[in-house]
C-alpha cells in the first residue's frame, strides 16, 4: 500500500507479561502456538477499507479484508498471487481484464463474495460523495474523470458476467502490472449486503469503520482497545486455507519498547517498514537475539519535507533549491540511521527498476543556499512553521537538524509537533509552511497521486504543467521501455523543480520471532503477507 505514514505517540510505554483479563491499559497475550503478537508504533484512526487514514489502519485492514490479488516483489519483479480472484485474464488490447472470484470466497457472516460486491466497491470509491483515498487505484477504469469519479450518466468500465465473474475496461491500454498492482492488489472489497444502503457521504462515519465485523480476510474482528491493541480471531472458513494461528493481537507500542518486547518473547513480529520497526539505536542488539530473525532491506518508502506552494515565497524554485542545499541530509543518513538509509531526489525508489541513477541528490552546501536565498530576496525576518508528527524518533530528530540547518542560512523555523491525524487534516487545510511526512510508494512508477496537479496526496498544492504532462504520458503508456524513458524525464524535472524535498529512504529494520514460520514481507515491506499461512511454535 502506498499511503502516507507517520506514527503518533502511543499510549503503552512498556511491555508487561500478565494474564489476558486485565484492566484497560495493560496488555498481555498468552504464549502459545495458537497466538501471534504483531507490534506497530501508532494506533489506527479507523478500519475503513476505502478510507483508512494511515498505513497503520491498512496494516490491520489487510488482515480482515481481501483484495483480488496479492502482490509480491521478487528481485525487482512484481509477481501476483490469487486472493479473492482465483483466475484473471489480460486481453490482447491491454485494456480488458477479466476476473473470476474464488468459488469458496465468503464474508465472515457466511454470505458469498460476488462480482456485485466488487462493482459496489468500485462505484463507492468512484462516487463523488464518498470520502476515500482509493481513487488513484481505480483511476484507469473507463468512465472515470481526472479525479477518479463517475460523472452522472457516464458508463463505468465494469461489467458483471456472472455471480463470480466480471470484466473491467480501462480508458486506454495500460501496463498490465500497473493495473494489477493498483486495482488488483490495493482495492479492498467491501460487503454490499452490509453497506449497500449506507449513503456514500455517511460511510466514513459508520460504526463499521471502527468495528468491521464482516470482512472476507483470514482473521475476524474481535475487539479494539483504543491506543492499546486490536484483537483478531481466525476465520476457519477462509477460502484459501484456515489460518494456522488462531488469535492475532496487533499491539500499539513506541519504538523504545520494541526491543524489550522482542527480548521477552512478548512480540512475535514487528509490523514492518515505517509502521513498526526496531529503533536504529537498538538494531545491533536485536541482531544478536537468538530467538529472533532480524532483516534489513531497501524499502519503497521515504521521508520528505512538504513545501506549501500556497505561500507566494515558495513559488520561486531558487528558494526550494536553497532549502535542499541547506539541509544536511548526509548527516541524517549517517547519524540518525547509522548507514541504514540512502539519499535520492526522486519519489521513485532506488530499489525500483524505474529509478534514474543519473539524477544525483542536491549536495549539502550552506554557502550556495545563502546565495540563492539572497538572489530570491528572502525576508530574513520571516518565521516558517515546520509541522512534525510525533512517534517516529528519527523523524523528530531530523526536524531538529532541519531547524538548525535553516537557521544557519538565515531561515527561521518554528517546530510544532502534533499527532498524525491532526497533521494530515492541517496539511489538507494548508495550515503549515513546511511539514515532515512519509510515503510508501507503489512498485509501479506512477506517482500522480502525489505530484500531479490536484493529486490526492499533493499536500504541497503545486502545479507544474510539464510534470503533469509527463505523469499523464507515463500512466497512459503500456510499454515498459517507453515508460522508463518518460519517468527518467520526470525524475530529472522533479530534481530541478523540487515540489517537495525528499530527505532519505530508510531501510526496513524488521524482526520476527524464530518460532513464527511462513512469515515473509510483501511488496511494501510489511510482515503480514500470506498471514493465513503463519505458524507459531513454542520458543
Amino acid at each position: 500500500m502506498r499511503r502516507p505514514w507517520a506514527p503518533r505517540a502511543a499510549a503503552c510505554a512498556i511491555v508487561v507479561a500478565v494474564a489476558l483479563l486485565l484492566p484497560v491499559g495493560v496488555f498481555s497475550a498468552p504464549s502459545s502456538s495458537l497466538v501471534a503478537v504483531a507490534a506497530m508504533w501508532s494506533a489506527p484512526g479507523n478500519f475503513n477499507p476505502v478510507n483508512a487514514d494511515s498505513q497503520y489502519g491498512w496494516y490491520c485492514i489487510r488482515l480482515m479484508f481481501s483484495t483480488l490479488l496479492e502482490a509480491r516483489l521478487d528481485n525487482n519483479r512484481m509477481q501476483f498471487l490469487p486472493e479473492l480472484a482465483s483466475r484473471w485474464e489480460i486481453g490482447a488490447d491491454r485494456a480488458t481484464f477479466t476476473f473470476t472470484i474464488n468459488p469458496r470466497a465468503t464474508w465472515h457472516d457466511g454470505q458469498p463474495v460476488t462480482a456485485d460486491d466488487v462493482e459496489f466497491t468500485v462505484r463507492t470509491i468512484a462516487d463523488p460523495r464518498t470520502k476515500t483515498n482509493r481513487g488513484s487505484d481505480i483511476a484507469a477504469i473507463a468512465g472515470l474523470d481526472a479525479k477518479s469519479k463517475l460523472a452522472p450518466g457516464a458508463a463505468l468500465g465494469f461489467r458483471v458476467l456472472g455471480p463470480k465473474k466480471f470484466e473491467v475496461k480501462t480508458r486506454t491500454p495500460i501496463d498490465p502490472n500497473k493495473f494489477l498492482e493498483l486495482f488488483g492488489a490495493n482495492v479492498y472489497i467491501i460487503p454490499k449486503h452490509i453497506l449497500g444502503n449506507v449513503p456514500p457521504d455517511q460511510l466514513d462515519r459508520q460504526a463499521f469503520a471502527q468495528r468491521p465485523t464482516v470482512g472476507s480476510g483470514p482473521f475476524k474482528f474481535v475487539q479494539y482497545r483504543t491506543d492499546e491493541y486490536l484483537e483478531l480471531a481466525a476465520n476457519h472458513d477462509f477460502y484459501l486455507a484456515a489460518p494456522r494461528v488462531q488469535r492475532v493481537f496487533v499491539r500499539i507500542i513506541p519504538p523504545a519498547a520494541m526491543l524489550a518486547g522482542l527480548e521477552r518473547g512478548e512480540v512475535d513480529m514487528t509490523a514492518g517498514f515505517n509502521i513498526g520497526e526496531v529503533d536504529v539505536t537498538d538494531w545491533e542488539r536485536v541482531k544478536t537475539l537468538p530467538q529472533v530473525r532480524a532483516a534489513s532491506f531497501p524499502a519503497p518508502g521515504y521521508q520528505y519535507m512538504v513545501i506549501n506552494w500556497k505561500q507566494p515565497f515558495f513559488q520561486d524554485k531558487r528558494v526550494r533549491q536553497a532549502l535542499a542545499l541547506a539541509i544536511n541530509r548526509p548527516l541524517m543518513a549517517s547519524q540518525l540511521f547509522r548507514g541504514e538509509a540512502v539519499l535520492a531526489d526522486s519519489p521513485i525508489a532506488p530499489s525500483s527498476p524505474y529509478f534514474d541513477k543519473q539524477v544525483k541528490p542536491w549536495a549539502y552546501d550552506p554557502g550556495r543556499a545563502r546565495a540563492l536565498l539572497q538572489e530570491a530576496g528572502w525576508d530574513a525576518n520571516r518565521t516558517l512553521l515546520l509541522r512534525v508528527p510525533t512517534g517516529n524518533v528519527p523523524r523528530e530528530r531530523s526536524a531538529d537538524i532541519i531547524q538548525q540547518n535553516l537557521a544557519a542560512v538565515g531561515v527561521k523555523a518554528q517546530v510544532q509537533k502534533s499527532d498524525f491525524p491532526t497533521l494530515i487534516s492541517d496539511l489538507y487545510a494548508a495550515k503549515y509552511d513546511l511539514a515532515l511526512v512519509g510515503f510508501t510508494a507503489p512498485s509501479d512508477p506512477d506517482v500522480s497521486s502525489q505530484y500531479r496537479t490536484a493529486g490526492q496526496y499533493n499536500f504541497s498544492f503545486h502545479s507544474i504543467a510539464q510534470m503533469d504532462q509527463l505523469l499523464d504520458a507515463g500512466a497512459a503508456t503500456p510499454d515498459p521501455a517507453k515508460r522508463r524513458t518518460i519517468y527518467d524525464q520526470f525524475q530529472q524535472l522533479f530534481a530541478d523543480q523540487l515540489p517537495v524535498i525528499i530527505l532519505y529512504y530508510p531501510n526496513a529494520r524488521t524482526a520476527v520471532a524464530k518460532r513464527m514460520v511462513s512469515v515473509v514481507t510483501d511488496a511494501q515491506g510489511l510482515y503480514d503477507f500470506a498471514s493465513y499461512r503463519w505458524t507459531a511454535g513454542s520458543q
